[in-house]
């Protein structure tokens, strides 16, 4: 039978667990948000033992691992700057949605969360087509380079999968929180089924409330007529050159990487297109295990 003092124990290291990750980003936290991430029932005295242990800092309504009013203050901006760009980031995934094969547009990254430092991009989670993923993803590259000057700024699309592969292989604490985040705009439909495959995310975060934009839209004429054009045999070609081209560029671009972390930064399959050149998340998920260790270490607070 499992002691009260353990359960103290497991719902102290959940709370610090979001603390460890949110504090990769320097990022302080509300108690809502605590609640909302958090995989156990813990109540606010948890929390008060926290602070008066040393471990956690409160500054206004907000809570960190360190206490860093320019954390809360940045924090405060970057909500404020995320708050200014969410029509413009809806109206792009909007017309990202009317390009050929596109089913769904979330947004992803930090603007999912409802926030955007000054020098962060506007991302998006896309699904496609079947068999037609490097079309869509080569024409939105293109719509990028030649009328963006290829700037990601309000534009970045570097993560693709297809509607016959939706569950999310990597399985780890990076990318639950990354699925669980995401705020549907186009395809709302097709967005269920991604959810339904990815329970095990959810699982993580049983009481995280999802924030969908989906907006009503139809397609226009030219996604209805270039996807009729390129249904067949023709289509599976471009399809397969689109993708050889892409990965010949990488390789030739990024060759000095490992190969296994090559291909996890940019994962290139028909039905999947990552690119993470700066592998965030062996960067983040490397980063909170160190802070986890630094925790155990120094306050004996074990961790699954």
């Amino acid at each position: 039978m499992t002691s009260t003092s353990q359960v103290r124990l497991d719902n102290k290291s959940s709370l610090l667990e979001i603390f460890c990750y949110f504090d990769i980003f320097h990022y302080p936290l509300t108690f809502e948000e605590l609640v909302l991430l958090s995989s156990k029932t813990f109540n606010r005295n948890d929390l008060q033992e926290l602070i008066k242990s040393g471990i956690v800092c409160q500054n206004q309504e907000y809570y960190h691992l360190i206490d860093s009013p320019i954390c809360v203050e940045n924090r405060k901006k970057g909500n404020v700057r995320a708050l200014k760009l969410e029509n413009k980031a809806i109206d792009n995934a909007m017309f990202i949605g009317q390009f050929p094969f596109v089913r769904s547009v979330s947004i992803s990254g930090s603007m999912s969360k409802g926030y955007l430092s000054e020098d962060a991009d506007i991302d998006y989670f896309i699904i496609t087509e079947p068999g037609r993923l490097w079309v869509a993803r080569t024409l939105l590259i293109l719509y990028k380079k030649l009328f963006l000057f290829n700037s990601n700024k309000y534009f970045c699309v570097n993560y693709f999968i297809d509607t016959d592969n939706l569950a999310i292989e990597e399985k780890n604490q990076f990318t639950a929180t990354e699925v669980v985040t995401l705020r549907n705009v186009y395809g709302p439909e097709v967005h269920r089924q991604f959810e339904r495959a990815n329970q095990w995310a959810f699982s993580r975060f049983p009481n995280y409330e999802t924030n969908h934009l989906s907006q009503p839209s139809k397609s226009k004429w030219f996604k209805r007529l270039t996807e009729k054009l390129l249904f067949g045999r023709l289509g599976d070609q471009i399809d397969i050159w689109c993708l050889m081209k892409t990965i010949n560029r990488w390789r030739s671009k990024f060759g000095e990487m490992e190969e296994v972390d090559f291909k996890i930064a940019f994962k290139s399959r028909r039905s999947i297109s990552k690119h993470h050149p700066n592998n965030f998340q062996k960067k983040v998920l490397e980063a909170l295990s160190q802070k986890k260790d630094k925790l155990t270490v120094k306050h004996n607070i074990p961790f699954d």
